[in-house]
């Protein structure tokens, strides 16, 4: 939807949003936090030239998705689906402990597409660095506390559950305000294994029958048993013969 064509009017009273031809309002909530999930994180690096001055422009790549929830445009309809997440380091002047965070849509490509930006201090950014160099980082996940907007009907909800997060209108009604926050936790970790499927062992040769070895066992014993007898009837036989020659004598 192109938004610059859209113009409606936004007002916002006793910490409520409210746009002209909705019947929604939306609040804020200080108490949940906003959760991002990112993977294929890779590191960019390089410079770019910005008002006469050469500036270095070190930064992280992911894409990234909500995590119970999903994020919208208060006034438009769908929901957000990849959000292409940016981590900066902060200038070394400039440096805080505080890690900042912001959300919006931006126009790419002749597309309007949702983005996510961090602001990490220069030592967590370093040390993310290092980790994803080293194998640990491929996954990174974060939770904020923002200025992004939820239902007021939703502001009953338990904290564990599923929830919509919105961006607000700009007062003149015409496009998506960003949102900013302060980045409460961040986490990163290598992607999981695959998990191996085990080979399951031969079965071994199942041992033979008891009958069919007691079967075997009679036979073997009948051929011994005619063996015998037949070699005794053949030395009764030779000393027959030798009684025989005897007696001639």
């Amino acid at each position: 939807m192109d938004e610059s064509r859209v113009a409606r009017s936004v007002s916002v009273s006793d910490g409520r949003l409210s746009i002209e031809g909705l019947s929604t309002r939306y609040v804020q909530d200080a108490s949940r936090r906003f959760r991002l999930s990112a993977s294929g994180l890779r590191f960019v690096g390089g410079f770019e030239s910005r008002d006469g001055r050469l500036e270095e422009c070190r930064r992280f790549l992911a894409e990234a998705a909500v995590v119970d929830g999903g994020l919208r445009r208060a006034g438009f309809e769908g929901e957000a689906g990849t959000i292409g997440l940016t981590l900066r380091p902060l200038s070394q002047a400039g440096e805080q402990p505080r890690l900042l965070l912001m959300l919006g849509y931006r126009d790419e490509d002749g597309e309007t597409l949702p983005f996510a930006e961090a602001f990490l201090a220069p030592a967590v950014f370093e040390a993310l660095k290092a980790d994803l160099l080293s194998g640990l980082a491929q996954e990174v996940s974060l939770s904020a506390t923002t200025s992004l907007w939820i239902r007021e009907e939703d502001r009953g909800r338990a904290q564990d559950g599923p929830l919509d997060w919105y961006l607000g209108l700009d007062a003149d009604g015409h496009s998506t305000q960003p949102a900013r926050g302060f980045i409460e936790t961040i986490e990163w970790r290598p992607r999981p294994l695959p998990v191996a499927i085990e080979t399951a062992p031969a079965p071994a040769s199942a041992p033979p029958p008891v009958h069919q070895a007691e079967e075997d066992w009679e036979e073997s014993t009948a051929d011994e048993l005619r063996r015998i007898n037949w070699s005794f009837r053949l030395l009764l036989l030779m000393l027959a013969f030798m009684l025989i020659v005897v007696a001639m004598k």
